[in-house]
């Protein structure tokens, strides 16, 4: 075996493992349905109140939540973690919409929002890929991911240049 397929195999390897991990983390996470939304990022203070909005084709909705819970991430590195302290209580509402029209070809977008105390924080917003564009609800769980990594490093940047975590 080569040590590029050794790299490859053992990259495979810890992001099937840290995908687990966020699926069992998500599952145990505690629901809130009086409100339709739930609990995510409970490892960091009270965690976020996640609505997840919009629709994938003809798929059905609880399909296109799953898809999105899979592929939230949380702020992962001291910078994140400090200005997420910032707005975290009581716990921020994050709204994520997907959003992709039936049929081949369509367009389609994702966009995330965060508000605390009642105040709109960041959003980010991206077109959906040529892939995620023809695939199940599932595909889009890396851009999702990217999308949540862009407005928690986008936050972070703002708060380090002197700016206000609720403006």
């Amino acid at each position: 075996m080569y040590a590029g397929e050794q790299t490859l195999i053992m990259q495979r390897i810890v992001r099937d493992s840290l995908y687990a991990a966020c699926i069992f983390f998500l599952g145990v996470s505690a629901a809130w349905a009086d409100d339709g939304t739930e609990g995510i990022c409970m490892m960091v203070r009270h965690g976020i109140r996640l609505h997840v909005d919009g629709m994938y084709g003809g798929y059905p909705h609880s399909v296109l939540r799953d898809a999105v819970l899979q592929g939230v991430a949380c702020p992962s590195d001291e910078a994140e973690r400090h200005v997420f302290g910032l707005i975290a209580d009581p716990p921020p509402h994050l709204r994520i919409s997907v959003t992709r029209p039936m049929g081949q070809g369509q367009q389609g977008a994702i966009s995330a929002r965060l508000f605390s105390q009642g105040h709109f924080v960041i959003g980010e917003r991206m077109s959906l890929s040529p892939l995620a564009r023809s695939q199940s609800p599932f595909s889009v769980t890396s851009e999702i991911n990217l999308l949540m990594a862009r407005l928690w490093s986008d936050l972070a940047e703002r708060i380090s240049h002197g700016g206000r975590a609720i403006p």
